[in-house]
């Protein structure tokens, strides 16, 4: 079991700079760094987020989406960015409204984390500023907006409600957090959920160390998290109109790979080393090794952690749903450790190691994204030969998907959506999406997946490569066909394809249409 401590240092010892208030305000702002120099931070999922976004802020001035697309919008846990989004259209496009909320929100979960230390602890420990990096994990980099968002939300309101549950503010506590988990179920339901998850853990030891036994401990962390039950009324509700989409459990191989790729980016080897050092943190806070580790946080990680063990790959439509959980399970896990040592220069020197981590990371992350905005702009290069209003038959050559660095274009088309009013395929087929998609004639190229090229061997359909593609497209129902990320030695040679643009990797064919079609 753990060493854990319920003692409180309500005020920093004299000379603990990382504990002042203006110091986690300036770390937390040092977050915003690697977004700021890409218009569009490169984000797997970020451009079919920015299609949508588009859609719903144009589909009533659009002379062109009115035939494709058509806006029913309705309640669910999934509209976070999206109403960040249009409420922010008459003001700022989608493209600079997405970019200023990813920065807030990655500002606002390194503050919220080193509030919930502070909370937690009375003070930040220096060790707290290791979790931060763990802001830009794998739920960030395949660009999972909306989740981000709520994580950004979650990890403040986790300190809120410690705040009010340490002063017994019980009343207050229920009456805020009526309308404030509403909130967080709206922004995102899977960080809804981590955030019941964790006051529901935060709950069961606070009413242990209380002298309750565990049924009654149970029941009692229970009725303490009522408040945040109304979006289980709703979900209930809807059960009838969506398609719940649950899938892919125990798959304890992919599993295994998403824990050792909370940190994963573009460096392997220091990818695996960065999260490699976090784990060797929480197992010295286990075994007492120098640090000691809070026991409701504690208790709210490892809960956390046998939820993404329990829980299926695929929820209510949302892919990699087990895998958004890790980072807050670590993060809460490196937030709940304090050093032993109450030497003054000990205390500085782990400061400093924490700073330093962080740093290199924010560093290494702000090269590699700077790296990947420079390729994809000349993929994006072919938008300005697409005429608005065109339809579009995107093909990203990928990678294999086990493959550790990616290269970001999963969805680059949808590019062409935002700055040119087409149609493009590969938008997501969600049941509880305010989206929907009318094109008959386009076939099997109107959904995610119809993009998606890879390498023999690399995914489910072996067959789609291509050469496929280039067979199966409804060559009526286009205008144009963009290879993305496509090597010269791939392609076509086909009189139904006339070149208009190229790079090295990249090209754009107008379909030459017959007088009949």
């Amino acid at each position: 079991m753990p060493r854990s401590t319920i003692t409180r240092q309500d005020a920093p010892p004299p000379g603990s700079w990382w504990s002042t208030p203006w110091f986690a305000v300036l770390i937390s702002l040092t977050l915003a760094v690697p977004l700021l120099r890409p218009a569009v931070a490169p984000l797997i999922d970020i451009y079919g987020h920015l299609a949508r976004f588009a859609i719903d802020a144009r589909i009533d001035s659009s002379p062109y989406f009115h035939q494709w697309f058509a806006v029913q919008w309705r309640l669910s846990g999934n509209l976070g960015m999206d109403l960040l989004v249009a409420a922010a259209e008459p003001l700022l496009d989608v493209v600079e409204t997405t970019k200023i909320a990813l920065i807030a929100a990655a500002v606002l979960t390194a503050a919220g984390m080193l509030a919930v230390a502070k909370e937690a602890h009375g003070r930040i420990p220096p060790s707290a500023f290791f979790a931060l990096p763990l802001t830009f994990g794998m739920p960030f980099q395949y660009g999972f907006l909306n989740y981000t968002l709520s994580i950004a939300f979650a990890f403040p309101l986790i300190a809120l409600w410690m705040r009010l549950g340490r002063g017994r503010r019980d009343r207050l506590r229920t009456a805020v957090f009526l309308p404030l988990g509403l909130l967080l179920w709206v922004t995102h339901v899977a960080g809804w959920g981590a955030f019941c998850v964790a006051v529901f853990a935060i709950e069961l030891v606070t009413a242990r160390r209380a002298g309750r036994g565990w049924p009654r401990a149970i029941w009692s962390a229970g009725l303490a998290c009522l408040p945040l039950a109304v979006p289980i009324v709703i979900m209930l509700a809807q059960s009838g109109t969506a398609s719940a989409g649950v899938a892919q459990w125990f798959s304890w191989l992919l599993k295994l790979f998403f824990v050792a790729a909370i940190l994963r980016d573009q460096h392997l080897g220091f990818d695996i080393a960065s999260v490699m050092l976090l784990y060797g943190l929480v197992l010295c806070g286990l075994r007492g090794a120098g640090f000691r580790m809070e026991a409701r946080l504690a208790c709210a990680s490892g809960l956390l952690f046998c939820v993404f063990l329990l829980m299926p790959g695929m929820v209510m439509g949302s892919s990699f749903t087990d895998m958004r959980l890790l980072p807050c399970a670590l993060a809460l896990a490196i937030l709940s450790l304090s050093p032993t040592t109450t030497s003054h220069r000990h205390l500085t020197m782990i400061a400093i190691a924490a700073l330093a981590f962080l740093g290199s990371r924010l560093a290494a992350q702000t090269v590699s994204w700077a790296r990947l905005e420079d390729r994809l702009q000349d993929q994006l290069a072919a938008i300005d030969h697409i005429p608005r209003g065109s339809r579009v038959v995107a093909l990203a050559d990928l990678p294999c998907e086990t493959q550790w660095t990616s290269r970001r274009m999963d969805h680059l088309g949808m590019m062409a959506i935002v700055r040119r009013d087409a149609f493009v395929n590969g938008l997501w087929d969600i049941p509880s999406s305010q989206l929907r998609v009318h094109r008959p004639e386009a076939g099997g190229f109107v959904y995610a997946g119809s993009q998606a090229l890879f390498a023999p061997g690399c995914r489910y359909d072996e067959g789609y490569d291509l050469q496929r593609a280039l067979a199966t497209i409804p060559y009526a129902a286009f205008d144009f066909v963009w290879l993305i990320d496509t090597p010269r030695v791939k392609w076509p040679t086909d009189a139904r394809l006339r070149l208009v643009w190229s790079t090295d990797r990249g090209a754009l064919y107008r379909i030459v249409h017959r007088a009949s079609e």
